[in-house]
């Protein structure tokens, strides 16, 4: 009992020691205030952030709405595991959590969150966060710097809905940063944040285990006649890394092309999960150099661009990704960077993939400067619709391969010699895959077929199969993945469906008793049912 005692009393002195303090800034203030209340805040972030304030571990600093000026705001204090520092842009009432609800096009407005305008792109950082760690940065907005947002060696940090506009000077090759984030410990979490019009790179994240969720990144034209030449939109240097439901979008014919979402350098075993990159012509979805390995593309949608796989990237994987109305849907390619050329790209894998309406050629043997081989990629499972050429071979290309997959509606087989002075034979293997509707002969291969594919609604894009189409039963189980594009486990019937549905057969309700009170939906159903009736019904089932 005594041993319970002195613990509790332990516990409350701790925790009176840890009391944790409120400060508040805001235009009306004046940084020799309190900053204890509203009415006694202090005048600028940068007095707030600094070792002069009082602000420590466990502490929280509420930012009030408005235009804060060329501030250069360079944090000084850290938090703690069990007690970070927050900082928070509030609207009215502190915590009150404002949202801009910025969409594309529009301006920023400094009425709802605080906003720091340095008033030069071509200069000055407005958050600079060196060596800090633990603290969360909430509801800021920054715009016309050189560099809106700069975390060096920074861990723990939790940065939470940062609009960003205007970096970097126009006329330079390459010049300004959005949100940029330097670690190699990392832990640092990036969310619902925007950079519109970085010059060089839009969200760079360098080192390992960060989390960046719902992000997105533009370029553009404005309206006022500044050009955005930006290069990187969500650029990735380490691994570990889970980058999730991000948005990237190049708007117009800008005079960089632009790397999407990507990969560059020491990267293995990031996850890349439902994103979406549009515009981006080649770079919608990159891996680049040696060193990209063992890293996971999942559920991401390519508009008007593709995948790019080069310097020698390997043993990634595409799952259940989509390229739409891409100019070449997967393109493999070398240079002379990383440490000289040795080969484009091997041992990566697309899986349940879709690749619909490309322009020119599907898949792209891509002579850009060294004449290296791309070999043992392999698309299992996938769907080919439209395209130019199937093929376009201007580099060695060796044991590369589709196995259960399905082409349709291409119109010629391959192109060579359409860049380089040498010509290169295309040396491509087929298994278990079935060619309908094409402008070419079906090549030789392990089990080809020659069957409508039948799918449900062709005109929509929906390429699931119905129960008449010749593509059920008839791929190999060796390599398939383990469920389809929907989820769904593999085999559903007596073998592995081509293309990347399984048919799921209608739903019977045949042995279920009091099937006459129950209402099963929709029927026949892809990937979920729901069963709705009376209680003892459901009992039974």
């Amino acid at each position: 009992m005594k041993t319970l005692i002195i613990s509790v009393l332990t516990v409350a002195f701790s925790t009176i020691g840890m009391a944790q303090s409120v400060y508040y800034v805001s235009l009306t203030g004046d940084d020799g205030n309190s900053g204890l209340t509203p009415l006694n805040s202090w005048r600028t972030i940068t007095y707030a952030v600094s070792s002069s304030s009082p602000v420590s571990p466990g502490d929280t600093v509420f930012v009030k709405a408005g235009d804060y000026g060329n501030e250069n705001v360079v944090f000084e204090t850290d938090g703690t595991s069990e007690s970070p520092i927050v900082f928070e842009g509030y609207q009215f009432i502190s915590g009150d959590n404002p949202d801009l609800e910025w969409e594309y096009g529009d301006s920023l407005n400094a009425d709802i969150m605080p906003m720091l305008d340095g008033g030069d792109r071509t200069t000055g950082t407005g958050i600079f966060l060196h060596s800090r760690e633990y603290i969360n940065l909430n509801n800021f907005q920054i715009r016309n710097y050189q560099i809106g947002l700069f975390a060096w060696n920074a861990n723990n940090l939790t940065i939470d809905n940062i609009i960003t506009m205007y970096f970097g000077d126009i006329n330079e090759d390459y010049d300004g940063k959005g949100i940029v984030l330097v670690s190699l410990a990392g832990n640092n979490i990036i969310k619902n944040c925007v950079v519109y019009n970085a010059c060089a790179e839009g969200l760079s994240i360098y080192g390992n285990n960060h989390y960046v969720k719902n992000c997105r990144v533009y370029s553009d034209d404005d309206s006022t006649g500044i050009k955005s030449a930006m290069d990187y939109y969500i650029h990735v240097g380490g691994s570990n890394n889970i980058i999730e439901n991000c948005y990237v979008e190049r708007v117009g014919d800008l005079g960089s092309y632009g790397h999407g979402i990507g990969l560059k350098g020491d990267c293995e075993n990031n996850i890349i999960l439902n994103c979406v990159a549009k515009g981006l012509r080649v770079y919608g979805f990159n891996v680049r150099h040696r060193g990209a390995r063992n890293n996971i593309f999942e559920n991401c949608i390519a508009i008007e661009c593709g995948y790019a796989i080069r310097d020698g990237a390997s043993n990634n994987t595409f799952k259940n990704c989509t390229a739409i109305d891409a100019e070449r849907a997967v393109i493999f390619f070398d240079s002379s960077e990383d440490e000289g050329a040795q080969y484009a790209g091997r041992n990566n894998v697309f899986e349940n993939c879709i690749f619909q309406n490309t322009q020119e050629s599907v898949i792209d043997f891509f002579y850009y400067s060294e004449a290296t081989i791309a070999d043992s990629n392999s698309f299992v499972n996938c769907l080919f619709d439209g395209g130019n050429y199937l093929f376009n071979s201007d580099r060695e290309n060796r044991n590369n391969k589709m196995v259960n997959c399905i082409v349709t509606n291409v119109n010629n087989y391959f192109q060579a010699q359409r860049y380089p002075d040498s010509t290169y034979p295309l040396n491509f293997d087929f298994e278990y895959t079935n060619f309908w509707n094409n402008g070419f002969d079906a090549p030789q291969g392990v089990n080809i077929t020659v069957l409508d594919p039948d799918f449900v609604d062709l005109p929509n894009s929906d390429y699931h199969l119905k129960s008449t189409s010749g593509c059920i039963d008839i791929g190999t189980l060796s390599g398939a993945p383990i469920a389809d594009f929907d989820g769904i486990s593999r085999p559903q019937g007596n073998g592995i469906d081509i293309g990347p549905y399984e048919y799921v057969a209608p739903l019977s309700v045949d042995n279920v008793s009091l099937a006459n009170q129950l209402l099963i939906y929709p029927n026949p159903a892809a990937s979920q049912i729901t069963i709705t009736g009376v209680e003892p019904a459901l009992i039974n089932i």
